[in-house]
């Protein structure tokens, strides 16, 4: 009694290069998060994207093209996305520490946070410093627009430049991330109770 072939398993569908590249940038973002610039492989990039180092080399001439690449990938995520460190639109002063401290426990963070550190320890180089700066400024305008939408509302005391508060919550987020990435001890939730005082400061005077 004759038995019928198995029929070949499918060949693995290829990769259009808009597919590959995205590829490559999630891989690259992984291991230059828990390796660093130096520790992170290109090789060990290359594979886990499911590609070669030449194919990864067309789509990025360096790896430090490569990193330049993850950083504003991830910047572009997050501001797109409304993840970024942006009060939702129209919030009272109240939901800026609620922000922060639900950032905080956003473990995902971690990871964005570690990628801007190590771009920023770079910086010096030229393309990397232009990068960085693109994701300060792509950043930090959403959450001054939001904070005189709020001084518009009435929520957020008017007397006080938009520009002086967006470096006032822009520089607390900052250090709370960074304190949060070195060691996730509960010792950056102390930012939080800072951002409810900043909340109270920052509220139009009772009646006013």
């Amino acid at each position: 009694m004759s038995t019928m072939a198995a029929d070949p398993p499918a060949a693995p569908r290829r990769m259009r290069a808009p597919e590959r590249r995205e590829a490559i940038l999630a891989a690259a973002r992984r291991e230059f998060a828990l390796h660093g610039f130096h520790g992170a492989g290109t090789a060990a990039i290359a594979r886990e994207a499911g590609c070669s180092e030449a194919i990864l080399y067309r789509h990025f001439a360096s790896k430090k093209a490569l990193l330049t690449a993850v950083l504003r990938a991830e910047v572009a995520r997050r501001v797109e996305g409304g993840d970024a460190i942006v009060p939702p639109p129209g919030a009272a002063p109240v939901s800026l520490a609620d922000v922060l401290a639900s950032h905080l426990a956003d473990g995902d963070l971690g990871v964005t946070a570690r990628l801007v550190l190590l771009a920023i320890s770079m910086s010096g180089d030229p393309e990397m410093g232009e990068a960085v700066r693109e994701g300060f400024n792509a950043v930090r305008g959403p959450v001054r627009t939001a904070l005189a939408a709020g001084q518009a509302a009435g929520v957020l005391r008017d007397d006080i430049d938009a520009e002086s508060l967006t470096w006032m919550w822009h520089g607390l987020f900052l250090v709370a991330l960074v304190r949060n990435t070195l060691a996730e001890d509960g010792v950056a939730l102390g930012a939080v109770g800072a951002a409810r005082e900043l909340e109270r400061v920052l509220a139009p005077p009772a009646g006013g």
